[in-house]
């Protein structure tokens, strides 16, 4: 309970940490996108304090756009003859900045929105200034709302793994209470945990993956709508907005294969083990369901066989489930037996059973996720796929198909020598 306890931690920390390095990635990308409003309207001052028309600096302003000109005398006048006091921009004008910030209350003497500002100013060499001011709540809001979305999704996901380490934490507490009542039925039923358990994070796994790849679905939908954006002549602030969304909808998908490659392609760290000890340790966690369904297993292990190079606890869950898919297919009064031999490239670990067999489509397909032969209710159909998954780890293979005359066979290859 210690140890979950500690993994939870860890893996929420990790998730907040994570969540942290995209949420300063979204503040930097909006700090940069305010930086680029202040140089757009630093342009337009150019233009207009360029161009011979006087309307051209009329054009300027808009409901969300002010244009000040500033008097040989340093006063402040905008385009309908009012004059001003706005600091922020008399000491911008001062320090000769190009472009700058100014606060909602300086923003409120121009007649904008109270809100923060960018301000672009021009010069000429008469002396002729131009500064042209707009407003950043539109960027700010959606810079905001971004942020919002990222705290929220990483809330929700600290949330949910909270809630399912509390289930296992209080499942575990249940099994333990139970252990001191007492201590022979609870052996059966920690082992029969042990299997839920494995069962429950392979299936978690797969929901995860497919969390994931549901995502992919309204991330299309957005680069959709971007990229209509993107049209010809449409407007450089939209196209530019548009292309923001593009890049950062193209590092959410980097972001979510990272994670996924990472869950499902991590190093293992691989020991050298008998494998008569591997054959017993899997067999001694299935031997209750085999006494409960009145099957005999039978190991046959060869002599002189080399230690097999796997991780111990992954190998193991392999052959749990091809002996408990054996177990299930049995009937009454049958034998499942586990026979392992080798020869100079590889170990092949074999489970065979004397049930109604598997036909040729269904073995095709044998190893594929949530694919059952099983009834409604007695298979998630992950056993086998799990199994191949581990035997692909270990550079393996895992073969399943009808057995003569009948019955069905799975049999895991793995090479004697595999790199660590």
């Amino acid at each position: 309970m210690i140890k979950t306890r500690w993994l939870v931690a860890f893996t929420v920390a990790v998730v907040g940490l994570i969540g942290a390095l995209v949420y300063s990635d979204e503040t930097d990308r909006s700090e940069a996108a305010l930086d680029d409003l202040g140089e757009q309207q630093a342009e337009l001052a150019q233009a207009a304090i360029l161009a011979p028309d006087p309307a051209a600096l009329a054009a300027l302003e808009r409901p969300s756009s002010a244009v000040v000109m500033v008097h040989q005398n340093g006063a402040l006048v905008t385009l309908d003859g009012r004059r001003i006091t706005t600091p922020a921009v008399v000491d911008a004008i001062e320090r000769g900045v190009r472009a700058g910030r100014i606060a909602p209350i300086d923003a409120a003497t121009l007649g904008l929105p109270e809100r923060t500002a960018m301000l672009g100013i021009a010069r000429r060499s008469d002396g002729k200034i131009v500064a042209v001011a707009t407003s950043a709540e539109h960027q700010r809001d959606r810079d905001r709302q971004g942020r919002m979305r990222v705290l929220l999704s990483m809330v929700l996901a600290a949330s949910v793994m909270s809630a399912f380490a509390a289930m296992v934490w209080k499942k575990q507490r249940s099994e333990a209470e139970l252990s001191r009542e007492l201590a022979v039925a609870e052996t059966a039923r920690s082992r029969d945990a042990e299997l839920d358990r494995l069962s429950r994070a392979a299936t978690m796994a797969a929901i995860g993956s497919g969390v994931a790849h549901e995502l992919s679905t309204p991330l299309g939908v957005i680069v959709g709508r971007a990229e209509q954006l993107l049209t010809p002549g449409a407007d450089k602030k939209v196209q530019k907005n548009a292309q923001a969304i593009l890049d950062e909808a193209e590092h959410i998908n980097h972001v979510v294969r990272g994670l996924l490659g990472l869950a499902r392609g991590a190093p293992i760290a691989l020991q050298p083990v008998e494998a008569r000890a591997l054959v017993r340790d899997a067999s001694a966690l299935v031997e209750h369901r085999f006494a409960r369904a009145n099957v005999h297993l039978v190991p046959a292990i060869g002599a002189g066989l080399p230690d097999v190079r796997c991780e111990p606890l992954l190998f193991k869950h392999a052959l749990v489930n091809l002996l408990l898919n054996a177990c299930d297919a049995s009937p009454p009064k049958s034998t499942v037996r586990v026979d392992v031999h080798a020869d100079a490239a590889e170990i092949a670990f074999v489970v065979t059973d004397e049930g109604e067999g598997i036909t040729e489509g269904d073995a095709a397909r044998a190893v594929e996720p949530f694919f059952t032969t099983k009834p409604a209710g007695q298979g998630a159909g992950l056993g086998l796929a799990i199994a191949n998954e581990i035997a692909k780890t270990h550079r393996g293979s895992l073969a399943i198909g009808p057995r003569q005359p009948r019955g069905t066979r799975a049999c895991i290859r793995i090479p004697i020598e595999v790199a660590a």
